[in-house]
């Protein structure tokens, strides 16, 4: 399986590289797993450094590291610089606030023959982190910033298609003054991959990515008895209710569906308008995707950018033509984009039903569902009616209705008024099909750690809260 880079823009190939033989894949682990027994050891102080140090130096490359990301997505080129400023927050983020994450705990115990105790994180040992390409930056270091801020080191199989972005990053990270083996790349097959999910001296693994491609990792990991992290697929309901702010609900519509040319996990991919507003709504939506521009992602007048690739794009198509031979009305807006490329043609699908298979499918691109409700029971069981639970939205001016619905939505996260934005400091994962676990935050950097717990009856347990 070679790691090729390949523009979906023009079908240009940038780069090839080939997958490790396994002598090369060994030498790596066994690296990894010598760098851990040293890393595990260090201070936080130490490892924060480093993190702040990365941070620099992705910001310092911003412009050469949005470029590979752009040359090998096909996103725009102002989507991936922006990717590189969250990543810094991130970076920064677990450097300023990961010891603390990990401060020991005291438990009060009031069976006093038993004793208190006290609850200590500590780093377990290689996690691999299995990553999809759509964003390549944010996906590496959304789980490797914190378990590297845990003590623990990382192996990276990442997309076949982003190699040189794997690369830059791994060269940041060295540069960055993080010891060899302490994050590593890999160019390995699927094979391997397995392989490596079963070596012994790797003791967690974080995937992010389909649904499909979830279960058989996580099958793997759970015959191996290995902890894992899934961040899986979503259709995310964007619910606007009949209070709602008309303008941030289009910001909002925008941004949460055709970010990334709508190929984001955790998008608006459904989304349900009160009926007294469901017009307005469509009169908009429809004039402010007549307005996208589609051509080259690298020039800054693009506003829509090709899929990841034509067969990513006759997915998307096929997905429509489903939906329509279903009951559905598929209608395209904004001038024609090129025909037989990796470009989709915004589509807006309406007359969805909840029995139409597409309504139970993540659809990666450019296309809108859009449902009318009436009340808020009604909607509430159209957004759950999915096996996804990743993330949701509500838009409303009454904070009492707002909190009313979020606490009804199947998901991980609920944005207000807003779309599900990444936060370092806020836990991000999902529930049914869209994975368990969680990444960013507090529990983002336990996942990986032994929490362990000593206790006694003789010893004041405070001599370990330090």
């Amino acid at each position: 399986m070679p790691y090729q880079s390949k523009n979906p823009y023009n079908n240009e190939v940038l780069a090839t590289f080939d997958t490790l033989t396994d002598a090369q894949l060994e030498e790596k682990l066994v690296k990894a797993h010598e760098a851990f027994q040293s890393w595990k050891n260090t201070t936080f102080e130490e490892r924060a450094a480093i993190l702040h140090r990365a941070a620099e130096l992705v910001m310092e490359r911003r412009e050469e590291l949005a470029s590979y990301n752009t040359l090998e997505t096909g996103k725009l080129f102002m989507e991936s610089a922006w990717e590189m400023n969250v990543v810094a927050d991130m970076f920064n983020h677990y450097a300023d606030h990961g010891a603390e994450y990990l401060k020991p705990e005291i438990i009060k115990n009031p069976d006093q023959n038993a004793g208190d105790a006290v609850g200590i994180y500590q780093p377990t040992g290689i996690i691999y982190q299995i990553e999809p390409w759509n964003a390549p930056y944010f996906q590496i270091v959304r789980p490797m910033s914190a378990t590297l801020m845990a003590g623990n080191v990382m192996v990276l199989k990442h997309a076949s298609n982003v190699p040189q972005c794997a690369l830059a990053m791994e060269k940041l990270m060295r540069d960055a003054g993080a010891p060899e083996g302490v994050f590593t790349n890999l160019f390995v097959s699927y094979e391997q991959s397995d392989r490596v999910i079963a070596d012994p001296r790797v003791t967690g693994v974080t995937i992010t990515g389909s649904t499909e491609v979830g279960r058989g990792v996580a099958a793997t990991a759970g015959q191996n008895l290995k902890k894992i992290v899934l961040e899986l697929g979503g259709s995310d309901a964007m619910v606007v209710l009949d209070d709602a702010d008309m303008e941030k609900v289009m910001q909002g519509a925008m941004v949460g569906r055709l970010t990334l040319s709508g190929q984001a996990c955790v998008g608006d991919k459904r989304m349900f308008i009160h009926s007294s507003l469901y017009d307005t709504f469509m009169e908009q939506i429809k004039e402010a995707v007549c307005n996208l521009v589609s051509g080259d992602p690298m020039d800054q007048a693009t506003t829509l950018a090709p899929v990841v690739n034509k067969k990513a794009a006759d997915k998307v198509r096929a997905q429509i033509a489903l939906a329509v031979e279903h009951g559905a009305t598929a209608t395209t807006y904004g001038q024609p984009v090129p025909e037989d490329t990796a470009f989709v043609q915004p589509t807006i699908l309406t007359n969805v039903t909840p029995d139409n298979p597409i309504f139970n499918e993540e659809i990666f691109g450019p296309v809108l569902m859009i449902f009318s409700f009436d009340t808020e029971e009604e909607v509430v069981a159209l957004a759950n009616g999915t096996q996804y639970g990743l993330g949701s939205s509500v838009y409303t001016e009454s904070p009492e209705r707002a909190y009313r619905l979020a606490a009804q939505m199947e998901s991980g996260a609920v944005s207000v008024n807003q779309p599900t934005l990444p936060s370092p400091a806020i836990p991000f994962g999902g529930i049914k099909n869209s994975g368990y676990g969680r990444e960013l935050g507090a529990d983002g950097i336990r996942e990986f750690t032994n929490q362990k717990y000593i206790n006694s009856n003789s010893i004041d347990m405070k001599v370990f809260h330090l």
